[in-house]
Order: C-alpha cells, then structure tokens, then sequence
C-alpha cells in the first residue's frame, strides 16, 4: 500500500482484511484539512472513497453511487466495511460513534 501525495500522512491503518478497514486521520494540521476548509476543517468526499482504494490496493474504474451523511473531521477513527455486489462493491464508512459517514458503490479492479 503505497500512499498518495494527496493522502500521505493523513491516516494510518489499524485493522486490514478485505471486508474491514479501520483508520485513523491526522489532525487539523495536515495540509488536506487545511485546504478544505479553511476553519472548518473536514476530509473531503473524494478521498474518503479514494483512502479505501488505496489501502486495498485496487484502482476505481466507476463511482455508481456515492452518499455523504455524516461531516468527516480530522482525528476520527473510520471503519471502512466492504461487501460485493452483483456488479463492484458496496462500502460503508462509519465513524468512532457508529454513524454512517458515506456509503458508496464502486466498480474496482
């Protein structure tokens, strides 16, 4: 697992298998929260669903769905819960309170 220039030092992973991804994030100092958004830092969409690609080492052909419920703030501990589906995955992401942050259906190889 080979992090971005985008994503590096911004989580680090505590629990890895194919149906589970625990993370934590960098505080508010990384430059991420800094850029979005200034004073109310949060971890924007796109790498929400880019950190479980690339923790699982596959690359994203197709977002068919993406759901955003839940502010994703800097510090958080994430879990990451991965099902398949007739045509990709189904991923939830849920914070350290058990509420649904983003849910997203994705086509990956």
């Amino acid at each position: 697992m080979s992090q971005s220039y985008l994503s590096q030092n911004l989580y680090q992973v505590h629990t890895l298998s194919e149906s589970q991804v625990d993370i934590e994030l960098a505080d508010e100092n990384h430059f991420i929260f800094k850029a979005h958004f200034e004073g109310m830092p949060l971890l924007p969409g796109f790498l929400q669903i880019d950190i479980i690609a690339e923790v699982l080492g596959k690359e994203i052909d197709a977002i068919t769905s993406a759901k955003f419920m839940q502010k994703v703030l800097p510090l958080e501990k994430l879990r990451y819960e991965i099902a398949p589906t007739k045509i990709g995955v189904r991923v939830k992401l849920f914070n350290s309170e058990k509420l649904l942050c983003g849910d997203f259906k994705l086509k990956w190889s």
